[in-house]
C-alpha cells in the first residue's frame, strides 16, 4: 500500500468512522496501518499511532508512549503533533503540568493554522495561565479558531461553547444573550452528535454549556417585552 492510500485509510478509520460501530477487524486494520506507516517514517501515521495511545483506542492508554510518538511527528512538521504535545503539558499527561511549554507548543501549532491550538491559546488567555488574563484576546483566538474550520466541521462544539460563553459574560443585555445562545445551541448539538459517533470527550463540556444556556434564556426572558405590541385575537 502506498503512503497516500495508507493515510486515507487511517483518516477514514480514525476520524470519519463511528467508533461505536467499528468492528474488531477495522480496529486491527487501523492499528496495523499506523504501525506500518510509523516504521516507514510517515508523520501522519506516527501522529495517528500517538493518538491511539493518547486516547486508549485499540491499545491500552499510555500517555508516555503517546508523547514519544507526538515528538517524532512534530519533528517531521506535524501541526497536530505540536497541538497534542501542548495538551500533554497543559493537562499534565503523565508529566507535571507546565503551562509555559503548553503555550510554546500551542503557539507553534496555532501559527500553522491549527484550530484546536488556537482555541487552547484562547483558554490560556481566558484563565491567565502563563500569560496575563485577557478576555478580549481569548475571544479573538476563539474566533480565529472557528474561522479556520472547514464547512463540514463548522459546528465544532468546544469552540462554539467558548465563543458563546465569552459573549455571554461580556454583556448582560438581551442582544448579547441572543448572540451567545446561537453559539451555545450549536455547541450543545455538536456535543450530542459527537457522542453519537463514540467521541470519548464530547460529554465533558455539556454541563457548562447547558448552564450557560439557562443563563442566556433567563436574560432573554427579562429582556423580551412583557406586553408585545401585536396581539392576535
Amino acid at each position: 500500500m502506498d503512503k497516500k492510500t495508507r493515510c486515507q485509510a487511517i483518516d477514514s478509520l480514525l476520524n470519519q468512522s463511528n467508533r461505536l460501530s467499528m468492528t474488531d477487524g477495522e480496529k486491527e486494520t487501523l492499528e496495523r496501518l499506523c504501525v506500518q506507516g510509523a516504521k516507514a517514517g510517515d508523520a501522519e501515521a506516527i501522529l495517528a499511532l500517538g493518538r491511539l495511545y493518547y486516547e486508549g483506542f485499540t491499545v491500552s492508554q499510555d500517555y508516555t508512549t503517546a508523547r514519544h510518538y507526538f515528538e517524532q511527528a512534530a519533528d517531521l512538521g506535524s501541526e497536530w503533533a505540536l497541538n497534542y504535545l501542548g495538551y500533554c503539558y497543559y493537562y499534565g499527561r503523565a508529566i507535571p503540568v507546565d503551562y509555559e511549554k503548553a503555550f510554546y507548543y500551542f503557539s507553534k501549532s496555532g501559527a500553522k493554522g491549527n484550530h484546536c491550538a488556537l482555541y487552547k491559546l484562547g483558554d490560556m488567555y481566558r484563565d491567565g495561565l502563563y500569560v496575563a488574563a485577557d478576555q478580549e484576546k481569548a475571544l479573538s483566538y476563539y474566533r480565529q479558531a472557528i474561522d479556520r474550520i472547514t464547512p463540514e466541521r463548522a459546528e465544532y462544539p468546544n469552540i462554539c461553547f467558548r465563543i458563546g460563553h465569552c459573549v455571554l459574560m461580556a454583556g448582560d443585555d438581551g442582544a448579547a444573550a441572543l448572540d451567545a445562545l446561537k453559539w451555545l445551541h450549536q455547541a450543545q448539538e455538536g456535543c450530542f452528535y459527537l457522542l453519537s459517533q463514540g467521541d470519548p470527550y464530547a460529554h465533558l463540556s455539556l454541563p457548562e454549556i447547558e448552564k450557560d444556556i439557562r443563563r442566556a434564556l433567563s436574560l432573554l426572558q427579562r429582556w423580551i417585552p412583557k406586553d408585545p405590541a401585536v396581539q392576535y385575537t
